[in-house]
């Protein structure tokens, strides 16, 4: 944790201030209950970045895993009676077997064909909840999902319990990052036969890293399915899934930060279209569909590297440059004060 701080503190700082400032400065509910559906968001996607920035794998699926963590804590809240508390550890625990029984079957995969086994993955979870009527209800969805009791359940202190969860996640992924797993995720990500040669048992960082991210995803389908009160199968499909990979390629997939500031940027303009698609005739329909997969073909091919790395790169250019302008003058200087001298 030291570490961290040491290294991210300013960051963590400025995060935290503007997340506790977010609900006073845009008190609607309206405003907030954007920034809740963000943060839920957050979290499936810094999983995602966990799976394709440090383990270097493609994953099609990350929605279904959303949709497992949403209806197992919906079905054993509301046809069995247990707390929502309760419910979120079982969201967690069974996108995470889901998550491992996957990852063991495809572990042999890779690029395309891992990513249309996490895409075929997706398709057979959201038939298996569109046609499982007697548990998830099929496509009429499930209603009457208890709400979350946190501090009296206000849209205020909902905001607060998601994005306490989402920092809880960050700072998790952050340590992991600046761990010694961490160096093994980046050493596979770089070159899979170096970290091989280096000792490195592959399947075994991949296959947790797929657990990892599956269990956040599922999380945060628990959060949602408790937030919302009401489930279909609809959310959990492929488009959904692509607007999570969307939101890390666009902050960048080898950042953490990124995965969080791309998720931020997708969420406001998500709902900015939808506000739009209200004021403009013939903008209903798939419209965000088509401007997130331009989004999408621009970054990979202008910005591959993304926002943050790319901001990063920057920024470290330019104190680069400083440095020497520094070290440059500091020389001269000398060199006048020699020849003064003699």
């Amino acid at each position: 944790m030291k570490q961290i701080i040491d290294k991210w503190g300013k960051s963590i700082g400025i995060y935290l201030f503007l997340l506790i400032l977010f609900p006073f400065v845009m008190p609607d509910e309206y405003y907030r209950s954007v920034g809740i559906i963000i943060g839920l968001q957050a979290i499936v996607t810094i999983g995602l970045c966990l799976v394709m920035g440090l383990a270097g794998q493609i994953s099609l699926g990350q929605a279904s895993f959303w949709g497992i963590g949403a209806y197992t804590s919906a079905v054993l809240t509301t046809k069995y009676g247990l707390p929502p508390f309760v419910g979120l550890i079982a969201a967690a625990v069974v996108p995470g077997l889901f998550a491992f029984i996957l990852g063991r079957a495809i572990a042999g995969l890779q690029g395309y064909y891992l990513a249309m086994a996490t895409l075929a993955f997706g398709y057979i979870v959201q038939i298996g909840i569109t046609e499982w009527e007697s548990v998830t209800g099929g496509a009429n969805g499930m209603i009457s999902i208890p709400q979350m009791t946190f501090f009296g359940g206000s849209e205020l202190s909902m905001y607060f319990l998601i994005w306490g969860v989402v920092t809880c996640v960050l700072l998790f992924s952050l340590n992991l990052l600046n761990s010694r797993v961490g160096r093994a995720f980046r050493a596979i990500h770089k070159s899979e036969i170096a970290a091989t040669s280096m000792g490195i048992d592959v399947r075994k960082f991949k296959l947790n890293a797929f657990v990892v991210s599956g269990m956040f995803a599922g999380i945060s389908g628990g959060l949602y399915a408790h937030y919302m009160g009401i489930l279909d199968p609809q959310p959990f499909g492929l488009h959904e899934s692509i607007k999570f990979l969307t939101m890390v390629v666009i902050g960048g997939m080898t950042s953490i930060w990124g995965a969080l500031i791309g998720t931020i940027l997708i969420g406001f303009i998500s709902e900015g279209l939808v506000l739009l698609s209200e004021v403009v005739p013939g903008l209903q329909g798939d419209v965000d569909t088509i401007v997130f997969g331009a989004i999408l073909v621009l970054f990979i091919m202008f910005m591959p590297e993304g926002l943050v790395p790319r901001i990063r790169a920057a920024f470290e250019k330019g104190q680069a440059k400083k440095a020497k302008a520094m070290a440059d003058e500091a020389q001269r200087k000398q060199q006048v004060e020699r020849k003064a001298a003699t």
